[in-house]
């Protein structure tokens, strides 16, 4: 259950920092044994998340990649590629068009 515990935590922590004009941004892929030595965190916990939070700062002052890639529209998967109804690969039915 503590993972689960993490994610409801992680939401708090998301909606307090958005009410308070901070931003948030969950890394997924780090590396817990260096977040562990750089950090040192004891043999008995878990790194489980690693989060950034602060204030955005002017684009204009990134590389000129990394502006670009900052400034560009977001673009997100369909829903239809990752929610599923039924069974796995099957299109949840809250994403068709009710007939």
């Amino acid at each position: 259950m503590a993972l689960h515990d993490v994610g409801l935590a992680v939401e708090n922590l998301i909606i307090q920092a958005m009410s308070l004009d901070l931003f948030v941004h969950q890394m997924a892929g780090f590396d817990a044994a260096k977040a562990r030595a750089l950090f040192a965190i004891p043999d008995d916990y878990e790194p489980v998340a690693a989060i950034a939070l602060g204030y955005p700062g002017d684009p204009e002052l990134l590389p000129p990649p990394l502006r670009e890639r900052q400034m560009a529209p977001r673009q997100r998967k369909p829903l239809a590629q990752f929610v599923y109804g039924g069974a796995w690969g099957q299109d949840a039915s809250v994403l068709s068009p009710r007939g």
